[in-house]
């Protein structure tokens, strides 16, 4: 009888850290497999974050952060890819730049193509199967420093003569169990919120090995090594311009707090790489560390984390989004040239 009293009580606690985490954390995560880019968020997903901020809301057709496709398409339409500063789960979908952008630009469509830990060859390839619906005659190519390190686990093929032709992922491809993992990720916050909270760390307490700390950390490289990132980022530049549309890269801001309203801007070995070859091809860049830099130093207001995590770090908040897009529709004429 003792017995059956713990099983009802473990259960019955299991099913409250549910709903709490359900309605107050996180949404279940409803993902699928996508073959190119492994696995993505699922069309007309339920969104809610409280990690970094508060969002809540319902992705489109595509799992992606946007309200349904305009039906005639603006004459101009901007697709904006990158990682998850782009994707911007920690505000209301109206306060992320790519929407506030939108609203200024209301003969244009923007549209938030953006996904957590995308990379550029990973964005190209988002560019590649949603060109047809979206039919984008401008991108913002939105990148950050450790992108050109990012570009090092592609996997390359080469034509006869040597030159690169093509990039592919490694993606893990479904087992025998994926459809009750995803079944159980689906329906369960709790669970869903365990494994993006702690697997990380339960795999480095195993495995001896924190392979996110050891790439946060990786930010320089000599020879070889640097070589084959720049090739492939200038693969993926080249690619995105022989689709026929304007091109524009952004880097995304890496700033450090100072008192006083003081701001280091960091400038990393990957930010210049970066952004030297995008402009050698003829690219425009648009480089966001000296707005926001300049706008602490004028208004002491940080522009990046969040008061439920911590200033300075993480991602871009709701006044950054406003920073940003402001700043960005004063560039409209580079951005849609």
């Amino acid at each position: 009888m003792l017995r059956w009293k713990i099983v009802g009580l473990l259960l019955f606690s299991l099913l409250c850290w549910e709903l709490i985490v359900r309605l107050f954390v996180l949404s279940p995560a409803q993902i699928v497999f996508e073959p190119r880019l492994g696995y993505v968020h699922a069309p007309y997903a339920e969104v809610l974050r409280t990690y970094e901020g508060y969002a809540r809301f319902q992705l489109d057709q595509f799992g992606l952060n946007n309200d349904a496709l305009p039906e005639p398409l603006p004459e101009k339409r901007v697709f904006v890819v990158g990682d998850s500063f782009v994707e911007a789960y920690q505000v209301m979908r109206k306060e992320n730049f790519v929407s506030r952008l939108g609203h200024q630009w209301q003969d244009s469509l923007l549209f938030n193509a953006g996904s957590s830990g995308a990379a550029p060859d990973t964005s190209l390839i988002a560019y590649e199967m949603l060109k047809k619906e979206v039919r984008p005659t401008h991108v913002l190519l939105v990148v950050n420093a450790s992108d050109l390190y990012e570009l090092l686990p592609v996997h390359e093929q080469r034509d006869a003569r040597g030159a690169l032709k093509a990039l592919t992922r490694p993606v893990d491809k479904p087992s025998y169990f994926t459809p009750l993992k995803l079944w159980i990720y689906g329906h369960s916050a709790f669970i869903t919120h365990l494994k993006w909270k702690y697997e990380n760390d339960i795999r480095a307490w195993f495995s001896g090995h924190d392979d996110k700390a050891i790439a946060r950390k990786n930010h320089e490289h000599t020879g070889e090594r640097l070589s084959r990132a720049v090739e492939r980022w200038v693969f993926v530049l080249q690619k995105f311009q022989q689709q026929g549309v304007k091109l524009t890269v952004l880097m995304m801001p890496e700033l450090k707090y100072l008192p006083h309203r003081g701001v280091q801007q960091k400038v990393r070995q990957g930010r210049t790489v970066l952004m030297e070859y995008a402009k050698a091809m003829g690219i425009p860049v648009l480089d966001s560390n000296p707005i926001f830099a300049h706008d602490f130093e004028q208004t002491g207001v940080p522009t990046i984390g969040f008061a439920n995590t911590h200033f300075g770090k993480g991602h871009i908040n709701v006044y950054g989004h406003k920073v940003l897009a402001n700043w960005l529709a004063s560039q409209r004429d580079i951005i849609l040239r």
